[in-house]
């Protein structure tokens, strides 16, 4: 019998239901033995739905016992490095949603903790793991390593082979559309959600990094540092990510759509749906299947139009808002999940590490902060290394 994780999972509330208790309860690699929260009725979903082996109130039962492998902590932004703190000196694997922190005291203690004790920390940076957005990094790669211009590329001088040196930089562009009235009920407290930049835009700001593959030196943020923003990040080659977050858009239709362009290549990443790719001969198109699909039915549509579709047949027959659910697509999720049960059978390393964590955490608060002051920031080299490595 093939051997499995033993997992707790800390915080049982809107992220555990809407994500980690399907992928949790269905990874065949995985025994979730303790479900914990504060709440009586989150508990009796749990009890209702799923088959944990015991509840609990209190997470130090989950940590003391000695079966438990790893806790998942999936609680509010406020109270995340104690429960860091206290799996970490009892050994327990950690994965944590995001952001891992929310101040920068938070994320030394925790990148301290972390090194000393040698656990492996998952950060919940799932797109990283979204199979259009794996193929999507790997195309680019190899372009940036082997750039070839197809035959069909326009080129207004023939024999003009001079490069400028921004002809290297990657520039990508990826919009948001997102609806408040969707958000937790803490997200917009200033103390335990921090607003839309912190608790949601940290997701795009560590995948930014994570296509273009440098350290971000620069943000410039236009608009609110609550919601409704424009965040220009340049990264150390001259790099610019441009992230368009519209807080008061609409689910019927698709959420993200990422743009890619570098050196005569364009990519978009289609509500992770559909990637199409401009400028290389050996791809144009690559379709990706829906993670839940209530609409089998509607067939019609490219694209992110298959979602638009299905959510216009799914209008039809709502007359409560939370009554059908929407088509849900691959946003990495179960990947990241049980890439973390590697770490823990395998001994593999952390797909989203502390120092992943720690990255998003500075740069969405140079993002406030810049929205704040109406300036563009620095992120200077002393605080990467007096930050993240001289005292560590």
């Amino acid at each position: 019998m093939e051997k499995k994780a033993v997992l707790g999972i800390i915080g049982c509330g809107l992220i555990a239901r809407g994500m980690h208790f399907a992928n949790a309860f269905s990874n065949p690699r995985i025994r979730v033995k303790w479900c914990c929260d504060l709440l009586d009725e989150n508990l009796e979903y749990v009890k209702q739905n799923y088959t944990p082996e015991r509840l609990t109130k209190d997470y130090i039962e989950v940590l003391d016992d000695p079966e438990i492998d790893g806790v998942m902590i999936l609680t509010t932004h406020d109270v995340r490095l104690k429960l860091i703190r206290d799996a970490a000196t009892r050994q327990k694997h950690i994965y944590v949603e995001k952001p891992m922190a929310t101040d920068m005291r938070e994320v030394y203690e925790i990148m301290k903790i972390i090194r000393e004790t040698k656990v492996q920390l998952v950060v919940g940076f799932n797109r990283r793991c979204a199979p259009i957005v794996q193929d999507a990094i790997k195309i680019l790669n190899e372009h940036r390593a082997n750039p070839i211009s197809p035959p069909w590329r326009y080129r207004r001088y023939a024999d003009d082979d001079q490069e400028m040196k921004e002809s290297k930089a990657t520039m990508v562009l990826m919009r948001v559309n997102d609806d408040y009235k969707s958000f937790k009920s803490y997200a917009m407290d200033p103390y335990v959600g921090h607003g839309a930049i912190m608790g949601e835009l940290c997701h795009f700001v560590d995948l930014a990094y994570k296509i273009i593959g440098c350290e971000p030196v620069k943000v410039y943020t236009e608009g609110w540092a609550r919601l409704n923003q424009s965040i220009v990040l340049q990264f150390e080659d001259q790099s610019i990510c441009t992230i368009v977050d519209a807080a008061v858009g609409s689910f019927d239709h698709p959420k993200e759509l990422i743009e890619i362009y570098n050196n005569g290549m364009s990519m978009q990443l289609d509500f992770y749906l559909q990637l199409r790719v401009g400028g290389i001969e050996s791809v144009q198109k690559i379709d990706y299947p829906f993670k839940e699909d209530m609409y089998p039915e509607i067939t019609d549509g490219e694209g992110s139009m298959r979602l638009i579709n299905k959510v216009i047949e799914r209008n039809k027959r709502v007359t409560k808002s939370d009554e059908l659910a929407y088509p849900v697509v691959d946003k990495g999720h179960y990947n990241l999940l049980d890439q973390f049960i590697d770490c823990i059978l395998l001994g593999a390393k952390s797909p989203s590490n502390e120092l992943d964590g720690a990255r998003s955490a500075l740069v969405t608060l140079k993002a406030v902060e810049s929205a704040r002051l109406g300036l563009p920031v620095k992120i200077s080299v002393d605080e990467y290394d007096f930050m993240f490595k001289t005292h560590l």
